[in-house]
């Protein structure tokens, strides 16, 4: 998971302190923590390759985004939030991490997958 997840802390400027980035799908999560630094809240901010997203909703002329662009969109994403750390925060190495986060991380990754493969998401043909 360490070359999957990169995780941002802004030292609580705002209530969601982390953010997760997720280097294969390019989604990105804020993630809120409690008084105890256990982690909580998280909520699907959107995808950096997003905006490579052309006529956005247009059914069958919207293509799905190729493997190189949403690794290219991601690394960019990253590596801004690299060298800003006033914008998501510092990078935090894997044994900084909350001890729930990895759970966390898996669970919204599960939800976000499974939401955006639910029958109402996905376009159909109509004969």
């Amino acid at each position: 998971m360490t070359n999957k997840i990169i995780v941002f802390d802004n030292e609580g400027r705002t209530s969601d302190r982390l953010t997760v980035i997720n280097r294969e799908t390019g989604d990105v999560f804020a993630v809120g923590l409690n008084p105890n630094g256990v982690a909580t809240n998280c909520k699907f901010c959107g995808n950096c390759a997003d905006h490579r997203i052309t006529l956005y909703g247009s059914g069958w002329r919207q293509m799905p985004l190729t493997r190189r662009i949403i690794e290219t969109e991601t690394e960019s994403y990253v590596c801004n939030a690299q060298l800003n750390p006033g914008w998501l925060g510092k990078e935090l190495l894997q044994v900084q991490w909350p001890l729930n986060l990895s759970e966390i991380i898996e669970n919204q990754d599960k939800q976000q997958t499974k939401s955006l493969n639910s029958p109402q998401n996905l376009n159909t043909k109509s004969a």
